[in-house]
């Protein structure tokens, strides 16, 4: 809690007790208006005198003993403190403000001592208890944080895992598939080491931001997609149905690469048995990819790498929200679309 929260909490219990003497001492006319307004100053005065001191008392055992685990001892210290120096501060405005009204100053007597110790005692455990209070929620709420930024830490380390890994996956792959077409069909070839090359261009450049818009992710998709279209054929079909509406969007670069990498990997593709891939918009705020289902008969082993990687770099941007559905025939993920700031 911010520290002037604090004070004005602190300030609304000495205007509480103000008021409250300022009614007891209404029935008290033989004092002037402008004397009993000077008494009820002193009066708060003297009240926010009590309160700092004990209050200041609390914080600076938790600067000597910091920690929720020190909270009872904290508080004891402080308590054993505080009731004394509180008990000579409350009794001398007493005496002062008793002067100031011609009212009989103090009869010193254990009755009296008493009484002031007993004031004292509620009084600190009263302003103890708030400042252990503010304490705790300071505390939780810095943990908290800790927490997050612990956490933030934590996917950018795992981000930057993922990287290393899904990049040379796909080297990998695309190079045995240049291997085949070299012999097969060398103009494809040369077509195919021209979109690659893109691809690698767009690859290198989009590991640097986190954020692209739509628009530049599906130019980057379409070479992408040539490789894989040379390499399937009629086996391998692309639906992609996107309004100029979200083309200024923004999402994570090499999302699409990862979710159609993904579906070539576990579905098998042939031109018997085409593997349908969509592309398409969801109410112009998220972005649906699916695919038909039609597992590998030798099911491929899986780390789950591309999935783990979206997931983590949509927490990394405080954008939690992916949704991973699968039935029986279709696979599908939908993302957030992230809107661009309106400066």
């Amino acid at each position: 809690m911010k520290k002037k929260y604090q004070w004005l909490i602190l300030l609304a219990g000495v205007v509480l007790l103000t008021v409250s003497n300022a009614i007891n001492f209404g029935s008290e006319n033989d004092m002037s208006w402008l004397q009993k307004t000077s008494y009820l100053a002193l009066l708060a005065m003297g009240i926010s005198l009590h309160f700092s001191t004990v209050f200041l008392i609390g914080k600076w055992m938790q600067t000597l003993l910091p920690g929720l685990p020190f909270t009872l001892r904290r508080t004891l210290r402080a308590f054993v403190i505080a009731v004394p120096v509180l008990t000579v501060l409350m009794t001398l405005t007493d005496n002062g403000l008793r002067q100031f009204s011609d009212h009989p100053v103090y009869d010193w007597n254990w009755q009296t001592v008493l009484l002031n110790l007993t004031q004292s005692a509620v009084t600190t455990i009263y302003i103890l208890g708030l400042a252990e209070a503010f304490y705790h929620y300071d505390q939780l709420n810095r943990s908290e944080k800790e927490k997050e930024e612990l956490l933030r830490i934590n996917l950018h380390s795992q981000y930057d895992s993922l990287k290393q890994q899904v990049n040379p996956h796909f080297l990998f792959n695309s190079l045995n598939s240049l291997s085949s077409l070299i012999s097969i069909d060398p103009q494809k070839a040369e077509k195919f080491v021209e979109e690659l090359s893109q691809v690698y261009r767009y690859l290198l450049q989009s590991n640097r931001d986190e954020l692209t818009t739509l628009r530049k992710e599906l130019d980057f998709i379409k070479s992408y997609l040539h490789l894989l279209k040379t390499r399937f054929g009629e086996g391998f079909r692309v639906n992609i149905d996107l309004p100029e509406a979200v083309m200024q969007d923004l999402i994570p670069p090499l999302i699409l690469q990862l979710l159609v990498e993904n579906a070539v990997k576990h579905n098998e593709i042939s031109t018997a048995h085409p593997l349908h891939l969509s592309i398409r918009s969801q109410d112009g705020e998220r972005l649906v990819v699916s695919n038909n289902l039609q597992r590998r008969k030798i099911i491929v082993p899986s780390d789950k790498v591309g999935l783990a990687n979206i997931i983590a770099r949509y927490r990394l941007l405080n954008h939690p929200y992916v949704e991973i559905r699968e039935t029986e025939d279709e696979f599908t993920v939908i993302l957030p679309l992230i809107k661009k700031q309106v400066s």
